[in-house]
């Protein structure tokens, strides 16, 4: 079995999944109010998959997907912003 290499998309998606569960259990709005977050997850999923299978040779697979994260925060915040 191929040991697990850890990401930043895992990393960002651990903490979105630890959102999810606290927007469950300490919220009265319940599963309402965590669409965005599970669309996030999965957008968060596809990618890890995605940089894993296209940069497979890359040696610094961290610094690619720290740039998708900042760029996708960038946009979200630019279009709440805007």
């Amino acid at each position: 079995m191929k040991s697990m290499r850890i990401t930043p998309l895992n990393i960002a998606a651990a903490l979105l999944m630890t959102g999810i569960l606290w927007q469950l259990l300490m919220n009265d709005k319940g599963i309402a109010g965590i669409g965005w977050f599970l669309l996030l997850l999965l957008v968060l999923v596809v990618a890890d998959q995605f940089f894993r299978l296209m940069l497979r040779r890359l040696k610094r697979i961290w610094i690619a997907e720290a740039i998708f994260i900042v760029m996708v925060v960038l946009v979200i915040w630019f279009i709440r912003v805007g």
